[in-house]
């Protein structure tokens, strides 16, 4: 490594008190601070710890005849070194007697200094770590680092031992035991009695942690070791002098006070029992006690009015020291040091020589310390001159923190700059900001860390205050955050005036803060104060400010509007309650103007409907309408519409039947049958795989065995698909409109043909011919021509009517049922002629689509709504658009052409696919058999299985890499974008092959939330541009037509369940083309994105948006809803992780990350190959068992296997967090917790046995809170241990109850809290922070917002979701086909509703008496 050296300052300066600059020229860029010493060598040898040092102190002074040398001075006590050494040896030899031993770690609770030296003394001479404590701290405090340091013993006094909480720690009391204390051997211990190795722990001292806890810095004696050396060779004590002792023990500046004397061989005088002295009285006892050194800080020197003559030296640490302080005690003679150094560095790590005709500064580092400006965004040394964050190096770096390695991760960084003399071989970020000078000394800046996140702004505090100070009459300024009643974080400006003047009006202030500060750092709140309250640091005592009260808006500065109207009165004083304001103009913008966010305005639209006479507002009524006077618009126009509606709009649901329980004999009987009845088809289906092969393996020739195996393939599979079909005609015969109670006999068999419907093979055919011919002979009335490629089998097929040449995309939801309330709703959905319904669309029982017309992606159609012929519909709930979704020619595709496809997909399955299986089955498991290596008993089988299935699934991994990545892009050749092929063809069966394959879940759930999916993309064939890596940049739920038609541009973050539309289909032909994403997008969850997208750079696309594919460009905005509206696209605030940003991240963080996923792939992998292994045991016994059980062992051992997977996986998942609920975050992508998070989304398991009480009792397992009686037919939750769900709720399929987000690299999560009785529709969507009230519904491809509130009984419709309104007076007539929202019954009319139970939040109370806020309009 090639390195320049420059020294600086002049060569009258000692050489340490010189810095000395290492500028590399070779691969290594930045500078590097050293002392100019000749020596950087640690002072520290091996095995060394700081009481020998101490000890060697003592034995130099008795060599020397000084024995009686004065190592403490206390009021009631003086004692010697000599007497103090021997005073330790005792209290260790107790400490050991009472159990303590080496390696623990003791805590010292004193308010006498001299018992807490000898305690200190004591717990080191036994090689264990002290853990200081203050009796001022808080009990919960001292709780926490007793608990957190895993302290064994507590060493206290007896008036003491009530502060500390009951703790698992044994406390002992010096004064009680100083009897047996006294009774114990001077004299030094020898290593048989201490036992035990010498641990490199030296104490634990706890610091003030970002999250509210302290946090524990864990120093070494390698550390301290060479601090107290180093410091006591340099500084200047010296044995003669008097040092004053003011520091607790509990922070780490006591270390130099006392370690650094006792070193020197000076004298402690320790402060008295008391508060902390300041000013003439701290004078007076420094003269009374004949002081002649001091070590404080700053402030504290600053109360001392008049000189100390008797000080000959002078140490300030722990803050910025003003010049005029330096002027003050600057006297000829008398030494004056200013250091620097955080706990984390042992202290102190750099130190100047004050001087008044020098600039006040940091020094430079002590010898054997390093320094180095890093650049906060990369990992890179800045060059002199530069300002950046202050980094040091050295054999004085702490540890680590306790218990938190991924603080000590993100703080302790790999030494990139391999710096000379570091022994750490790690940096130590100070978050402290600085710059190295001409005189190559240290400038600090401040704080990095003063920083507050409000509604996802970064806003450094100091900066607001450094304006305000600016301002003409102001004195002294503070700015601090705060929590109003609504829960929301706002900005308070706390403000003094100069003498000279009388009063500044706080209207002013605000206004020119607007002026020089973006609106987010302006705060909402002025108070002015007669004075600051101050702590004795000489800091604002920022916990005594007091509560603001007066908040300023543009109501107040010459702009206020008055309400005009009622409703306009009504929703500015419900604002006003929200935002905590006296008045609102209303034409003041609700975000730009009043500061407000979407958190706020989910409380509002609450007060909307709990306290006005107002129709509900949505937020997409907020986001359209972002004034006072525009939403009262809005809402008037809802309002006089519903009042002329005769009955419920189109679409809007009508109320359903009342709520029926079922009994708990009823519900465990439908179990009980389902099991039965699972047990019975699973019997059926392994008599079927037994039979097969043993008819196979009785072949005497290959070719024998091979027409065997075709004949049976194909007899099994004609069985599996045959017998569903039979039995749907058997159980039900023909399904007609109505209603059913779930788990009734009724809903048994709806179950059974619903679930034997979804097993068939056939369903596999999805997108031929055979598909839609299976669904005619299940009932359904299909015209011909049609084409569906969804998966989804509808539960009463004979409701479906599909007309000629129809097309149904992937993903498409036409169930003809619904669940509601305890109910089944079976009802029809009708579609026309040549209708094309787009991919991820949902059509709610009795909607119809007439001939010639279009439903867009990302679409509902609910119940009851139509659309004419010829009209092209989209949104949800859909209405009527101009946009053409169909936007590929047709093609001539016969009869012909399809009946060939479908004999040729046939004769691939049954002559090539199944009878290859069972080829292979029948002729090599006989000859294994025949070994008699299968002995379940002997070790050798299993060792043997391990060994024979690790290299199965990793070769398996391998090769079927290998076949993903190369197949289809040896494929690809054969098919040409943007050109019109014929379905059915040899091109349509190449496309289906290559997506089918470029989809393989397994490799996108292993690269997935991580750095490599990106890699994995590309190696796909997906346009990624330049990467920019943040190590999430892709969820695992990736789907797409064409891999190699996906661009993405640099910047984007994408979310799980992107779908990329690179097909159009009509019924006779397809076209594939590019689908591009803009860059520096983020992508929320479950977005399908098309051809042709409007969607620009630098956009927020949320959670279920319908990207549009006409009109402009939509850049720098947010997109939400369906169809999509515009929103500030103000969540790349959440991404101003100033010290997280992601360039830092790329050189800093993400390696750590990439590594913790790295784990977390390997982990993925080893539980699927340990699934892999069982499985393979469990063939092993069932082929052993069925000797004696026949086909039943066989069945039992499929059943086993299923039931396995499940406990397994709740398990695994359950083990990832520790077995500890999850609890709502909010933090970076980089922060370790998220990391651990995308652990738990790689290793997620989930129940099966969907409509049965089967699945509610497996989600407990995993930890969802669950009622009782919940029927769940395909509801999914990530974060399951964050879910509440109440009694009797209805979940239907496609289901979500998401519990995070993550937009723009920042992770979210929060509660999710569902009521007894609530009802989710099909494909519904409920986002974290959401509770649902008693009874409350949500309709089909709903979606609610994060922090939305459900009033009880409540039903909201749409995406997003809003409140359904329902006229007051309705023909309350009985329906077949029950529609909507749940309203009690005449006989229920009268009676209070009942409160839910249990764990679950109670329903809201009976709103106050609401304005009238359409009185006379």
């Amino acid at each position: 490594m090639s390195k320049k050296t420059r020294v600086h300052s002049g060569d009258t300066t000692p050489a340490e008190l010189r810095g000395k600059i290492i500028a590399d020229s070779g691969a290594v860029e930045g500078t590097v601070l050293t002392s100019a010493a000749s020596d950087q060598t640690a002072r520290w040898h091996q095995g060394e710890r700081l009481d020998q040092l101490f000890e060697d102190r003592c034995d130099r002074l008795r060599d020397e005849g000084l024995g009686a040398q004065i190592a403490v001075d206390a009021d009631d006590i003086v004692l010697s070194y000599l007497e103090l050494d021997a005073r330790a040896n005792q209290l260790a030899r107790h400490l050991l007697a009472c159990g303590a031993r080496p390696g623990d770690r003791l805590a010292l609770l004193f308010d006498q200094p001299w018992r807490a030296y000898v305690a200190m003394l004591a717990a080191l001479k036994i090689r264990a770590a002290y853990v200081p404590l203050d009796p001022g701290f808080p009990p919960d405090r001292l709780k926490y680092i007793v608990e957190d340091a895993g302290v064994a013993m507590v060493l206290s006094l007896s008036h003491l031992k009530d502060l500390l909480p009951e703790v698992a720690a044994q406390t002992v009391c010096l004064d009680h035991v100083q009897a047996h204390v006294d009774a114990e051997d001077p004299a030094r211990l020898n290593g048989a009695e201490m036992g035990g190795k010498n641990d490199e722990l030296a104490y634990i001292i706890y610091t003030s942690g970002s999250t509210g806890r302290p946090k524990g810095v864990a120093v070494e004696q390698a550390s301290i070791c060479n601090f107290v050396r180093v410091a006591s060779a340099h500084y200047g004590i010296e044995a003669s002098d008097r040092v004053y002792q003011g520091m607790t023990i509990a922070f780490d500046f006591s270390v130099e006070e006392i370690w650094v004397s006792w070193m020197a061989g000076a004298t402690l005088v320790p402060k008295p029992a008391g508060p902390s002295m300041l000013g003439a009285e701290l004078a007076e006892y420094l003269q009374d006690k004949r002081i002649t050194a001091l070590c404080c800080v700053p402030t504290l020197l600053a109360t001392l009015d008049e000189d100390v003559p008797g000080l000959r030296f002078l140490l300030v640490s722990g803050e910025a020291c003003p010049r005029d302080l330096v002027m003050r005690w600057h006297r000829p003679g008398r030494r004056f040091l200013n250091v620097y150094g955080p706990t984390e560095a042992t202290v102190t790590a750099t130190w100047a020589l004050l001087d008044p005709d020098r600039p006040v500064s940091l020094g430079v580092p002590l010898p054997t310390y390093s320094a180095v400006i890093l650049d906060p965004d990369e990992s890179r040394a800045l060059p002199p001159g530069q300002s950046g964050e202050i980094g040091l190096a050295g054999v004085g770096l702490a540890r680590g923190y306790v218990n938190r390695p991924d603080l000590t991760e993100q703080a302790f960084i790999p030494d990139f700059l391999e710096i000379g003399n570091n022994s750490s071989g790690r940096i130590y970020r100070t978050g402290d900001l600085g710059r190295i000078n001409a005189d190559g000394e240290i400038e600090y800046f401040g704080r990095i860390d003063t920083q507050v996140k409000i509604r996802g702004y970064r806003i450094e505090l100091a900066e607001i205050e450094s304006f305000l100070l600016q301002l003409p009459g102001i004195a002294q300024a503070a700015v601090q955050t705060f929590e109003s009643e609504g829960g929301s974080v706002e900005l308070a400006a706390y403000f003094t005036l100069r003498q000279d003047v009388v009063s500044v009006d706080a209207h002013d202030i605000r206004q020119m803060l607007r002026t020089r500060l973006p609106g987010y750092m302006v705060p909402a709140y002025f108070e002015e104060l007669e004075s600051m309250p101050m702590m004795a640091s000489g800091k604002v005592d920022r916990k005594r400010l007091p509560r603001p009260a007066h908040r300023l808006s543009l109501a107040v500065n010459g702009s206020f509007t008055a309400p005009a109207t009622p409703a306009e009165e009504a929703l500015a004083e419900q604002l006003g309650a929200v935002l905590g304001l006296d008045k609102v103009s209303t034409d003041a913008h609700f975000f730009n103007d009043l500061g407000a966010d979407s958190l706020l305005m989910a409380h509002y639209c609450a007060r909307i409907r709990q306290e006005t006479d107002l129709p509900p507002a949505a937020m997409q009524d907020i986001y359209k309408h972002p004034t006072v006077r525009q939403l009262a618009e809005c809402l008037q126009a809802i309002q006089i519409e519903s009042k002329l509606q005769p009955a419920v709009p189109a679409g809007e649901p009508v109320a359903p039947a009342p709520f029926h329980r079922v009994s708990a004999l009823q519900y465990f009987l439908c179990g009980a049958v389902q099991l039965l009845f699972f047990l019975g088809y699973t019997t059926y289906a392994a008599w079927l795989l037994v039979f097969g092969y043993e008819s196979v393996s009785a072949g005497t020739t290959l070719i024998d065995v091979w027409l065997r195996s075709i004949g049976f393939g194909a007899a099994m599979f004609v069985i599996l698909s045959v017998t569903p079909i039979l039995l749907k005609w058997v159980l039900v015969g023909r399904w007609k409109p109505g209603n059913l109670r779930i788990w009734s006999p009724a809903y048994l068999r709806f179950w059974m043909v619903k679930t034997l419907t979804r097993a068939n093979p056939l369903v596999l055919f999805a997108g031929s011919p055979i598909y839609v011919l299976y669904l005619r002979l299940l009932g359904a009335k299909i015209g011909k021509g049609v084409v569906i490629f969804s998966r989804k089998v509808p539960g009463c097929p004979d409701l479906l009517t599909v007309g000629d040449n129809t097309v149904i995309h992937k993903n498409a939801s036409i169930l003809c049922y619904r669940a509601h309330s305890g109910i089944i709703e079976k009802g029809t959905v009708t579609l026309g002629r040549n209708v094309l319904i787009s991919e991820r669309t949902t059509l709610d029982i009795g909607s119809s689509m007439g001939n010639d017309t279009q439903l867009g992606h990302a679409s509902s159609l609910q119940t009851s709504q139509a659309v004419p012929d010829g009209q092209v519909w989209h949104g949800s709930p859909a209405a009527r658009a101009n946009t053409n979704y169909l936007r590929v020619p047709a093609v001539n595709c016969s009869t012909r052409r399809r009946v060939i496809y479908s004999l040729l997909q046939l004769f691939n399955r049954l002559v090539l696919v199944v009878p290859a299986g069972v080829l292979g089955l029948s002729a090599l498991l006989p000859s294994y058999l025949d070994t008699g290596h299968m002995q379940l008993g002997a070790f050798e089988f299993f060792v043997d299985i391990v060994a024979v299935t690790l290299v199965l699934f990793i070769g398996g991994l391998f090769t079927g890499l290998f076949v993903v990545l190369c197949v289809p892009r040896m494929l690809n050749h054969f098919i040409k974008p943007d050109v019109v092929y014929p379905l059915y063809g040899w091109h349509f069966s190449i496309h289906r092959l290559i997506s089918r394959l470029s989809n393989l879940k397994l490799y996108k759930d292993i690269f997935g939330d991580s750095s490599y999916i990106v890699y994995y993309l590309r190696a796909l064939g997906w346009d990624l541009g330049k990467i920019q890596q943040t190590g999430s940049n892709f969820g695992p739920t990736v789907t797409h037509e064409a891999p190699f038609l996906n661009s993405v541009g640099t910047g984007t973050m994408v979310s799980d369940g992107l779908n990329m539309m690179n097909a159009d289909y009509t019924s006779t032909s397809f076209r594939l083309s590019t689908v591009k994403i803009a860059g520096r997008n983020f992508l929320g969850n479950n977005i399908t994105f098309p051809i042709g997208a409007k969607a620009g750079e630098n956009c927020l696309l949320g959670t279920k948006v319908m990207i549009p594919i006409d009109g402009p460009v939509r850049s720098d905005v947010g997109l939400l809803g369906s169809p999509a509206f515009e929103i500030p696209r103000s969540v790349q605030r959440d991404a101003q992780f100033d010290e997280l940003k992601i360039t830092e991240a790329k050189n800093r963080l993400l390696p750590s990350k990439n590594r913790h996923n790295i784990l977390s792939m390997v982990l993925y992998l080893a539980v699927r190959w340990f699934l892999l292994f069982v499985a393979t045991l469990a063939g092993a016994v069932a082929v052993t068992a069925h000797d004696v059980l026949g086909v039943l062992a066989v069945s039992a051992t499929m059943l086993g296997l299923i039931l396995f997977r499940i406990l397994f996986m709740a398990l695994v998942e359950r083990s990832v967090m520790g077995f500890r609920r999850l609890k709502p975050q909010f933090c970076s992508i980089y922060d370790p917790y998220f990391w651990r998070h995308e652990r738990l989304w790689k290793l997620l398991g989930g129940p099966a046995f969907n409509g049965t009480p089967f699945k509610p009792m497996f989600w407990r397992l995993f930890g969802v809170k669950m009622g009782k009686r919940v029927y769940d037919a395909g509801l999914n939750m990530p974060e399951k241990t964050l879910v509440t769900i109440g009694d009797d709720c209805t979940f239907n399929e496609g289901n979500h109850v998401q519990g995070h987000s993550m937009e723009d690299g920042t992770f979210k999560s929060d509660y999710v809290v569902i009521g007894n009785r609530c009802t989710l529709s099909v494909d519904a969507w409920v986002n974290y922070g959401v509770t649902m009230h008693d009874g409350s519904s949500l309709g089909a491809d709903a979606m609610l917002m994060k922090g939305e509130d459900i009033p009880e009984g409540a039903t909201f419709s749409g995406n997003p979701a809003r409140e359904v309104m329902v006229p007051a007076a309705r023909d309350a007539r009985p329906a077949p086909i029950s529609n909507g929202p749940r309203h009690r019954s005449d006989e229920m009319a009268g009676r209070s509703p009942k409160p839910s139970g249990g764990t679950h939040r109670k329903t809201r109370s009976a709103p106050r008496k609401r304005s009238s806020a359409l009185a006379g309009s």
